[in-house]
Formats: C-alpha cells, structure tokens, sequence
C-alpha cells in the first residue's frame, strides 16, 4: 500500500489519510505529479483548486470551510473569531439563526432538570470524563472504503483543562487535537469542551462538515451546551461519547 492517498496527500497513517481523512487505497502514480519532492494532485491543479489562505489546506470542491483551520471561504474570515467570543460564563441570549460560524456566540443550552438554583448558591467543579466507544447502530450508510472497526476498544478521556478539542488524528497545519477520535467521517476540529469560571463544562461544535448530536438532537455550530454526567454525543459513522462523572 502507498503512503499517498487518492487525493494526493502523504500519509502517516496506513488505514485513512492523516492529512485529509479519506480511506487509503491503491494510488495510480500516473494520477501524480511531482514538484521537487512533494506529490502534487494533478486533478486538482488542472481545474484550478484552492488553497486556504490561513493553512494553505486545499479545499474541497463546493465547501464552505476549511477542513484545518474552519476558514470561512464565502465571507473570507478566519474561524478563530469563533473561539475569542466564548463567554467565561454561559450567557442565556436568542438563539443564532443559521449555523453560521462566523457568528458570535447566542444561545446556551441547559441540559438538566428544571430546579431553579439561587445565584448565591456555590456550584462543586464538575469533575467529568469522555467515554468514547464504536457504536454499530450508528452506521447507517456503510461504505466499502471505511468498515466498521468491531475490535477497537474504548477510549477514557478525562476533562482537565480549560479548553479541550476533539477532531480527527492529523499532521500538520499546526492543528493538534487534545481528544484525538479516529472516524473518517470527524473532522480535524470537531468538538470543544470548555470550563467556564466555576468549573463547569460545557461543548460547543466548531461547524465540522459532518456535525454532531446532543442527547438526539443537533448541535449548532456556535451555540454553547452545558454538559452533565449521562449526556450522550453523537458524530462521524459510528462514534458515541458518554459523559460520566469521575
């Protein structure tokens, strides 16, 4: 098996691409061309593709954002603006109208039991962990390229820093997920989960291609969503994450 994936990319991993994620297999080397050292995709110089001005990641016929970096290539903004407006403290606004995620944060989502707690009372920091498993009824559409994987174990992840990413294993492009989850359908930055001031976490979707499910129902890129012990996510082909306490 070579280490170049159909679209072009080196790769470091042997079963999917460490650069853009596609299921490896055969590459004809007639589909290359080189420059010096470094395999070109010669499809996609010849119909004049772009490059991502943040990280120069190539983008991908019709895609709004950079798989890398989120780049916006419709209103040409970078993605990081994204990250600078995530409140310290979970603010209760009007939800965004689209899963814009240029947009400034505007909605917070409380997933527990209706009790009114005085604002005087003093929250324990949640002490919480990811369980990550390969769940078989989420794949749905299976592909002859991306098998289901019956023999990977679950993963433990716990939460301890103030800003925690999940997204697919890669290198390069300065993208280095702390909770790395290897499902082709996940992309490089999927997921944050992020600890406000008392010590609470919450997830926030970072506009992946594929999205992400809360407790069955769709998260919305730019909408914090505060987490407790027995809330399930859903993302890629087949990946669920519960929330347990530690």
């Amino acid at each position: 098996m070579t280490n170049i994936c159909p679209k072009g990319h080196f790769s470091t991993d042997q079963d999917y691409c460490s650069e853009c994620g596609v299921a490896m297999q055969a590459t004809s080397p007639s589909a290359l061309s080189s420059v010096g050292n470094a395999p070109v995709n010669s499809t996609a110089s010849t119909h004049g593709a772009e490059n991502c001005p943040e990280c120069m990641t190539l983008r991908p016929a019709g895609a709004r954002f950079c798989e890398a970096c989120r780049y916006d290539f419709v209103k040409r903004a970078s993605f990081s603006s994204l990250a600078a407006s995530v409140p310290a403290e979970p603010v209760v606004a009007s939800a965004v109208s689209a899963p814009d995620a240029t947009q400034v944060l505007a909605s917070v989502r409380v997933n527990t039991d209706p009790v009114t707690t005085p604002s005087s009372a003093v929250l324990p920091a949640q002490r919480l962990l990811l369980r990550v498993v390969v769940d078989p009824t989420l794949y749905t559409d299976p592909e002859p390229d991306s098998p289901l994987p019956t023999d990977r174990p679950e993963k433990i992840f716990h939460l301890d820093l103030d800003e925690n990413t999940l997204g697919r294993q890669f290198e390069g492009k300065g993208v280095h997920p702390e909770i790395v989850v290897q499902d082709p359908s996940i992309s490089r930055r999927h997921l944050k989960f992020v600890r406000d001031s008392r010590g609470q976490y919450s997830v926030l979707e970072l506009g992946s291609a594929n999205g992400s499910e809360f407790n069955g129902k769709t998260l919305e890129p730019g909408v914090v969503t505060l987490l407790n012990p027995g809330d399930q996510i859903t993302l890629g082909m087949w990946t669920r994450i519960h929330i347990e306490a530690r």
